[in-house]
């Protein structure tokens, strides 16, 4: 029913380490939506997330990772995939989120994100249900069904260092933070 990839440890501890330290000093704004404008509007009712500054030399290493990953995630999903798109690294505060969504593969959308085949999603902290040093609550992947099963959904289980791989055309969302900071790295192979 659900397409979805995970390949545990993508990142390592000490990967993931480095750029959650450099996600939290990073200056940011808001993260925001395509679909309408070339370049993205923000939308704060649709998608309320921080994106995130980082090295040059960050980017280009989890760019690396991901095209040394392409075959393995084409594979799965049975398509050849081109490059993937510019990470885009994001911090998610209390009260932050995402509704309900697709990211490409679809005429719903009149921009070039359309082109978009699979989605990528790269869980860097700790999901917990009560407060904790490190972790945040709230804040789950849900995938939606497909036509016909549009009731459906699948909480995509949060494995620090883990990468989530779907469909462009799924529709998902990120549910409201309930405490402490969520960071993640997504990005879209074409």
């Amino acid at each position: 029913m659900f397409d979805l990839l995970e390949i545990k440890d993508f990142l390592d501890v000490a990967t993931r380490g480095d750029i959650v330290s450099e996600m939290r000093s990073a200056a940011g704004g808001p993260a925001t939506v395509y679909g309408k404008e070339v370049a993205g509007g923000v939308e704060a009712r649709v998608r309320n997330v921080t994106r995130v500054a980082v090295s040059p030399e960050t980017r280009e290493q989890v760019i690396r990772q991901l095209l040394d990953r392409k075959s393995e995630i084409g594979d799965h999903f049975g398509i050849t995939l081109g490059d993937c798109e510019e990470p885009q690294f994001l911090r998610y505060k209390t009260g932050d989120f995402f509704v309900a969504h697709q990211d490409g593969n679809t005429p719903l959308i009149y921009d070039d994100t359309r082109l978009r085949k699979i989605s990528i999603v790269i869980f860097l902290s700790q999901q917990s249900a009560e407060p904790a040093p490190e972790a945040y609550g709230g804040g789950s992947l849900v995938l939606h069904g497909p036509y016909p099963d549009y009731d459906l959904r699948l909480p995509v289980t949060n494995n620090p260092g883990m990468l989530a791989a779907f469909r462009a055309e799924t529709t998902h969302e990120v549910m409201p933070v309930m405490h402490g900071e969520r960071y993640t790295i997504v990005s879209w192979y074409r």
